[in-house]
């Protein structure tokens, strides 16, 4: 594993050093989900230390029409983040073509790589991505556009945080082990964070909003650890607490958080919550504690990097990845617009819950696997939210969970999650949803408990059929 990672950074470093001699004006192209704002903030840094102009477009997927408006620009060097790997053979076409002359792209991606580029363009393309070196999880987009910016000039290590935050909010499984601690490539990220001194390693109560939120209202929205009972009830919240005997107010009238409880308080809600997860059944209900990232150089209410890495989320996903990355530049003038927009982001996710939670004809269960139909009725932008959350709770069977929606163009977006005993039993969701891609056509691809494709609206039973098949036949 050493020999395909040192391949990798070698690999890094090729595009690195294009990147550092082209003189012209960079044209950047990333994903709009929180991995990709993070992977922008970072190529964006480290281009303005370079004394490089660029202009960027973060996008919900990277589209052969979008890639054909590409071509018509006049750019030397153009730079796919966090996306691009599933789009080689659109990219060949209108991108490298020999009429487009010396034009150079460099991919900086994480996920499956789909069609190949013709050999004689090859010196045209540099193609960062882990999974050509064999290194198919432990590393998110953002990761390896640091291992390119860290190429660039040792300076940039102070932007290892936001490959971890990517991390995070890209929920990969087989990034993140039992104990919540990151390992694989992203903990020699990790390391480098540290050393940055840009995070702070703290273990706890893995439940969001530990400086920002009141206790009662942590509870209410933590979905991992899901909380039966609990979860999503804010009056079964505040009773919870009252029950265990912690006060939810201070001495002045104000709301207590998280950090506020003192050691023997977060012993008797960690208890409380154990309980609870076992007298429902819960898998691994101790798995509540772990470790808990704190961003150094962020204002109080954005330190948590699980909530940094939920608002980066909300600011891409409605609209306004451009905040996002004003935030990971260390830029707060627009916190009070971003706090509005994470606000209605939860509550169109707590809405997508309560529409499946209402809806149960629109869920099909077989012996393999839970279907939720969703068409129009679930944004898009968040059913991935909404998946995951189902997937670790005790609302569906504990079985792999796969959710269709409505997208553009007569498309559907399908989003699947598989918890980690799954995982761990050899189902791999990527594999899958790849296959039953190459079945129905568009695009897909993921890791082994998350992942997610874009399909023809028409295509949704064949879909469900093969996936059927391969998880049946996979033994």
């Amino acid at each position: 594993m050493l020999e395909n990672i040192q391949n990798l950074v070698v690999n890094a470093k090729k595009a690195a050093d294009v990147i550092k001699s082209f003189s012209g004006r960079v044209r950047i192209i990333s994903h709009y989900d929180c991995d990709g704002v993070c992977s922008a903030a970072i190529m964006l840094r480290a281009l303005v230390r370079e004394g490089k102009e660029f202009h960027l477009t973060l996008v919900k997927q990277l589209s052969d029409n979008l890639i054909r408006e590409i071509s018509h620009e006049e750019n030397g060097l153009v730079i796919f983040l966090d996306l691009g790997s599933g789009q080689l053979e659109s990219i060949d076409k209108h991108l490298l073509s020999e009429e487009k002359g010396s034009r150079i792209v460099i991919v900086s991606d994480h996920h499956q790589v789909q069609g190949e580029i013709q050999p004689a363009l090859e010196r045209k393309i540099f193609h960062v991505n882990p999974m050509l070196f064999g290194i198919d999880e432990n590393v998110a987009g953002a990761g390896v556009t640091y291992l390119i910016a860290r190429a660039m000039s040792p300076v940039n290590t102070d932007l290892s945080e936001l490959g971890i935050v990517g991390a995070i909010g890209d929920s990969q499984i087989g990034s993140i082990g039992e104990n919540w601690g990151l390992f694989g490539l992203n903990k020699e990220i990790l390391k480098d964070a540290e050393k940055a001194k840009k995070i702070k390693i703290e273990k706890g109560l893995r439940i969001w909003g530990r400086r920002t939120r009141p206790i009662h209202k942590a509870l209410e929205y933590s979905v991992d650890p899901y909380i039966p009972g609990v979860s999503n009830s804010e009056s079964a919240s505040v009773q919870f607490l009252q029950e265990l005997g912690i006060e939810l107010k201070r001495p002045d009238g104000t709301w207590r958080t998280l950090a506020d409880l003192s050691e023997e308080e977060q012993q008797k809600l960690a208890s409380g919550i154990i309980k609870e997860r076992i007298r429902n059944n819960e898998e691994h209900p101790e798995r509540i504690f772990g470790d808990v990232y704190e961003l150094t150089d962020k204002k109080e209410e954005l330190r948590g990097a699980s909530e940094f890495a939920t608002i980066l989320n909300a600011c891409g996903k409605t609209g306004a990845g451009y905040l996002g990355i004003s935030l990971c530049l260390n830029d707060f003038s627009s916190l009070d617009d971003v706090k509005a927009r994470l606000e209605s982001y939860r509550r169109e996710i707590g809405k997508g819950l309560s529409w499946v939670e209402k809806n149960s004809d629109a869920v099909k269960i077989t012996e393999n696997a839970s279907y939720i139909r969703a068409g129009a009725k679930i944004p898009e932008y968040i059913i991935s939210n909404v998946t995951s959350i189902i997937s670790k709770s005790n609302m569906l069977p504990p079985k792999p969970v796969f959710a269709f929606v409505d997208a553009e163009e007569g498309m559907t977006k399908v989003s699947a999650r598989a918890e980690d005993s799954l995982v761990k039993a050899g189902l791999d969701l990527k594999d899958i949803v790849a296959s039953a891609v190459a079945e129905t056509g568009g695009e897909g691809g993921g890791h082994s408990g998350a992942a997610g494709a874009t399909i023809p609206r028409e295509k949704e039973e064949i879909f469900i059929n093969t996936v059927e098949r391969l998880i049946k036949n996979r033994d």
